[in-house]
């Protein structure tokens, strides 16, 4: 399935361990802090979060969103299928402190992680880590999850960006902002709100960034959607712009000559990760969706960091 561009064209088994036993830096930090890979002081302050990105060539993939959008369903979906044709996935050890132990016990799970059958909210969840994407053991880029409210609160959309996402908005990486929507999330002023947001994040990106709007859950859009992994690109588009007004004023391509064939300055890419339910144990379960809509984000990734 093409994704689409906007300018009116198509351009192992579940782990029965999640993560070993882990040796915490305080007494006080709790489970919910070694999931996410933080430490309980960086949870109550993230301006105490420290990052390091030593390589500055590759482009970073950032996925943009606030909590609960998918963004953590994405990642798993996508290293699956990448894993799957013949990519390596592996998550950053240098993104964080040598000696943060919750963020290197999380880099130690990653793996039964990505292949439980749990969904993320059930099960330990990557919340906050940098991975490397490779190919024949080339570097082809990072992608990088981190928590939603340092993104955007509902409950706060006005807050100051934590210091660490000013850092990665600073490195010289070339960006690809995985902006995620989502059919009839939260009420209307909340998404002006996170359009608010996504254009104070506009403001502070380079112009060799991207910007990719991942429709995520296009499958709650049954009239939408014709087949799997085929949508009825104009009357998508119109619902997603109609859900989240000014968004469309927001990436409108406003050079005269190039507007002619690309209406937007980004791509539009509809998504589904997978489909949820609930086991005997009341725990929710995950199932992955279908290879064409990763096969759909993977080559519109690919276009970008490529150039």
């Amino acid at each position: 399935m093409p994704s689409i561009d906007i300018n009116g064209q198509n351009n192992a088994n579940q782990t029965s361990q999640h993560v070993d036993q882990v040796v915490t830096e305080t007494q006080s930090t709790t489970q919910t802090s070694r999931i996410k890979g933080l430490s309980q002081v960086e949870m109550n302050d993230p301006q105490q979060i420290r990052v390091t990105v030593s390589d500055h060539d590759k482009p970073i993939v950032v996925l943009f969103g606030p909590p609960e959008c998918g963004k953590t369903m994405t990642l798993i979906r996508l290293t699956r299928f990448l894993n799957d044709n013949n990519y390596t996935v592996s998550p950053d050890p240098d993104f964080r402190p040598s000696f943060d132990k919750n963020y290197k016990d999380l880099c130690l799970g990653f793996n039964s992680m990505v292949n439980s059958d749990e969904a993320a909210d059930a099960s330990p969840n990557i919340a906050f880590m940098l991975v490397d994407v490779f190919k024949d053991g080339n570097l082809l880029c990072h992608i990088l999850e981190a928590p939603g409210e340092h993104y955007f609160s509902p409950t706060d959309p006005e807050a100051q960006f934590p210091n660490y996402v000013q850092r990665i908005i600073n490195t010289k990486n070339r960006k690809v902002w995985m902006t995620f929507l989502m059919p009839d999330w939260k009420d209307l002023q909340d998404r002006r709100n996170y359009v608010l947001r996504i254009k104070a994040l506009k403001s502070r990106t380079r112009k060799s960034d991207d910007f990719v709007l991942l429709f995520n859950k296009v499958d709650e859009t049954p009239n939408l959607v014709r087949s799997i992994g085929e949508v009825n690109e104009e009357a998508l588009l119109k619902y997603a712009f109609d859900k989240y007004p000014g968004i469309d004023t927001l990436f409108q391509n406003t050079n005269p000559i190039s507007s002619i064939w690309r209406k937007y300055d980004c791509t539009f890419v509809p998504f589904q990760t997978g489909t949820y339910g609930l086991d005997a144990q009341n725990r929710k379960t995950f199932e992955a969706g279908p290879d064409e809509y990763c096969e759909t984000l993977w080559n519109t990734i690919l276009k970008y960091i490529h150039g």
